[in-house]
């Protein structure tokens, strides 16, 4: 069997410790549907504005979520398809309500 490097566990370790917190996971769920400026954040979440920005500094400095200005908004997302996997999945295991299908759909 093939060693995992140390190098990339340490990665996965300190991405992982990156989003283990409440309003972070909030907001990436969130950012699952895509784009979102901080005011929509904010109302989805229940944060307060300087609560929120702290977050989304510290995910952005990881790379987890980018931010582009449209006019006076600010809006974020999840750039890495594979990482908006890893948070789609954590949302069926965790949520599975909110992934539920809808009447009529399968």
């Amino acid at each position: 069997m093939q060693q995992i490097p140390e190098a990339n566990i340490k990665d996965a370790a300190q991405g992982l410790r990156a989003i283990a917190h409440e309003l972070r996971l909030a907001v990436l769920c969130h950012l699952i549907s895509g784009p979102m400026c901080v005011h929509e954040l904010m109302e989805a979440t229940g944060a307060s504005q300087s609560n929120l920005s702290q977050h989304l500094s510290k995910m952005r400095l990881m790379g987890i979520i980018t931010n582009e200005k449209r006019g006076q908004q600010v809006y974020y997302r999840i750039p890495n398809q594979e990482f908006l996997s890893l948070v789609e999945v954590l949302k069926r295991i965790y949520c599975p309500e909110a992934c539920a299908p809808g009447i009529g759909e399968v």
